[in-house]
């Protein structure tokens, strides 16, 4: 796997989500959030499983992967066709899949074409930097999720350039 300042590409998601900036991801990750035990309890009854079960460290991981992530279909159809990791690698590109999954009303699934083909034009190593430095507090520099409307750190309203892109959109999305 390749490595980067942030840890790996394990955190650019097959479909071109990044992990990074996974709700889950942030909660286990992100050791001063006061709010992470109750994050990680609300997405365990919404997925209707033990807290425990709520981890991932990316899908691309060797560690632990969502159980929502290790049935993703995206994900079966890139590691069933032969040198294709991601929907970056894949000649299919867009296909009927991805096109479901980044319209299906969820706001940070928008975003996968738009990276898949930033991910092509730049590499997946320079992307995954963008990502991780995007995804940050603008004040404060901590990472945050997709959702944070507030900085867990120094409670900088609309903190991240995620959040500010996504407007009035922004509501947690956990599904199973």
């Amino acid at each position: 796997m390749e490595e980067t300042s942030t840890g790996g590409s394990h955190v650019a998601g097959v479909c071109g989500l990044y992990c990074g900036a996974c709700t889950l991801y942030r909660a286990r990750h992100d050791v001063e959030r006061k709010d992470a035990q109750a994050v990680l309890e609300k997405i365990a009854e919404r997925w209707k499983v033990p807290v425990e079960q709520v981890v991932c460290e990316g899908c691309l991981s060797q560690g632990p992967i969502s159980g929502y992530c290790a049935a993703c279909e995206i994900k079966k159809c890139a590691a069933s066709k032969p040198g294709v990791t991601r929907c970056a690698d894949c000649d299919d590109f867009p296909c009927d899949l991805l096109m479901k999954f980044a319209n299906d009303g969820v706001p940070h699934h928008s975003a996968v074409l738009k990276n898949v083909r930033r991910q092509r034009k730049i590499g997946i190593r320079e992307w995954v930097e963008e990502e991780y430095e995007r995804d940050r507090c603008q004040y404060c520099g901590v990472s945050l999720d997709w959702y944070a409307g507030v900085c867990h750190r120094c409670g900088t309203q609309n903190a991240s350039s995620i959040t500010s892109v996504m407007g009035e959109r922004l509501q947690p999305h956990y599904r199973a």
